[in-house]
């Protein structure tokens, strides 16, 4: 159903002979969007998410033969809100996805949320922009105004982070997710088989799935780690890797 929507997208955007954008996606759904279309050289399509390196994109399609570039008149869909709490308090991603969710608004319909101390910046649909800012007057506990301005040079976050270097019995989702979340096998074992464990944006309720060098492995409310590096077998038999964890 998913992808049968996008695909109506693509043959609307021959049809009109105009730019025709979608709403957000996330991870899985950007990989499902881009295997559906890859063989597929005749649509010309293009994901953005308002700043380089952006999580949530939408995906946009132009006519066979053009670009983005070739509308002069386009201009990308997106609004950013800054999120300004007026009293001290320590509020996370979650605080402000729930305050936004809480106002009827569909995730879909909300990009990145970037918090950093006493700011959220927030990438929306632009039709999205000025109905919050009249509505959202508090997130978690605190007060908050809200500024809608242009996505133009929003500024990406630093990632952080954390190198694990050690070694494992095996190369199965089970103990790779074990090693990079410090969580024990059994623990590890009830959030996949629960299906809360994500490999390459795609939930997978397998315990005996292999992962490669560059694979992502993301647990619900847990983060995610990424396999840098696969080494060699030590004597008693163990493998060497080395993982990246996002803080």
């Amino acid at each position: 159903m998913f992808l049968s929507k996008i695909i109506d997208k693509a043959i609307k955007s021959e049809e009109v002979h105009n730019v025709i954008f979608s709403d957000f996606l996330d991870p899985y759904q950007k990989k499902m969007v881009a295997d559906a279309f890859s063989s597929v050289k005749e649509v010309n399509h293009t994901f953005n998410g308002g700043y380089s390196g952006a999580e949530r994109e939408i995906v946009l399609f132009c006519p066979e033969g053009m670009s983005i570039e070739d509308f002069s008149n386009f201009k990308y869909p997106f609004k950013i809100l800054n999120i300004k709490i007026k009293a001290r308090s320590s509020l996370t991603h979650r605080d402000f996805l729930g305050a936004l969710m809480s106002l009827g608004i569909k995730r879909e319909k909300i990009g990145d949320i970037l918090v950093k101390e006493d700011t959220g910046t927030i990438v929306v649909l632009g039709d999205m922009a000025d109905y919050i800012k009249c509505n959202l007057a508090q997130v978690g506990d605190a007060s908050v105004d809200v500024e809608v301005r242009e996505a133009e040079n929003i500024e990406a976050p630093e990632s952080k982070v954390k190198e694990i270097t050690t070694t494992v019995a095996s190369l199965r989702l089970d103990s790779i997710s074990s090693a990079g979340f410090g969580i024990s096998r059994s623990k590890i074992v009830e959030f996949i088989r629960a299906e809360k464990v994500s490999l390459n944006w795609e939930p997978t309720g397998s315990l005996t799935k292999l992962v490669k060098e560059g694979d992502v492995i993301s647990i619900k409310g847990k983060g995610r780690v990424v396999v840098d590096k696969i080494g060699g077998t030590t004597k008693k038999g163990r493998i060497g890797i080395t993982l990246k964890k996002l803080v």
